[in-house]
């Protein structure tokens, strides 16, 4: 009998774990951060402000919480949610829409119908992430100038397989370019060297790190940042105009003679 109430006990704290509330942000175990504030921009024009469940992958309607009405929104009058973080400003941008992957290397594409998918890059490549489901979490990541590790909360896909999607703005569909898991990632680096190699072939030194491993599917959001900065607009130095002296004609005063 002791046994099976430890059991029960151990099975209610777990579920009291899992689906905690705190402020009216929701955390499940290793899902980190799954609501927050946020505006719901509609294909005609209507912007929704308030608290938005972050949608599933194949979610058909979205839920958003304005003051104390809980509403939702079919997906596909949506056209983007913009999600800020706790200083309001904006983080990430949600999008329902269609994505491509290759049939074959350059050649073919095939079409997926809609689902979410999460900018977490924008730029002349914005990098999207693809997943079940998704929440903002707390991870260590390299600080840029001291290359020390530090942590920061980032949107993550916290469901088994995660898919990384590109798009340059004159591409339809964000392209599926590579893949990985949060279980056993093993084999995964092959589809990202492939496609990757692929996708940056306008960048001859990234793709050869790509092809030369030099750059893995773990490097991603790396490749994505170095291949925009390198596009970045330079902006030339403001070159004061020299300003030449004139100088004024002496002028000669006339000296009249006493007679």
């Amino acid at each position: 009998m002791k046994v099976k109430f430890y059991l029960i006990v151990s099975a209610l704290l777990m579920s009291a774990l899992v689906h905690s509330q705190s402020g009216g942000i929701t955390f499940n175990l290793g899902m980190g951060e799954q609501k927050a504030d946020a505006i719901v921009f509609k294909k005609d024009k209507q912007k929704i402000s308030g608290v938005v469940k972050f949608p599933e992958v194949a979610d058909k309607k979205v839920k958003i919480k304005v003051g104390d009405e809980n509403e939702k929104y079919a997906s596909k009058d949506i056209d983007s949610i913009q999600i800020f973080d706790q200083n309001k400003k904006l983080t990430y941008v949600f999008v329902w829409t269609k994505t491509k992957v290759y049939k074959k290397k350059g050649t073919e594409f095939k079409i997926i119908d809609e689902s979410w998918i999460c900018k977490i890059i924008n730029g002349n490549v914005s990098l999207y992430l693809g997943g079940e489901e998704y929440g903002i979490k707390e991870v260590k990541v390299e600080d840029e100038k001291t290359k020390e590790k530090i942590k920061e909360n980032k949107m993550k896909v916290v469901s088994k397989d995660v898919n990384h999607y590109m798009k340059r703005s004159k591409e339809d569909y964000p392209v599926l370019v590579s893949i990985s898991s949060n279980a056993l990632s093993a084999g995964y680096n092959a589809f990202f060297r492939e496609y990757g190699v692929y996708y940056f072939s306008d960048d001859s030194e990234i793709a050869k790190k790509i092809e030369d491993k030099e750059y893995k599917y773990y490097d991603i959001e790396v490749v994505v940042n170095l291949y925009n900065k390198k596009r970045e607009p330079k902006i030339e130095p403001k070159v004061e105009p020299k300003t030449t002296k004139t100088t004024k004609p002496k002028t000669t005063k006339k000296t009249t003679k006493k007679k």
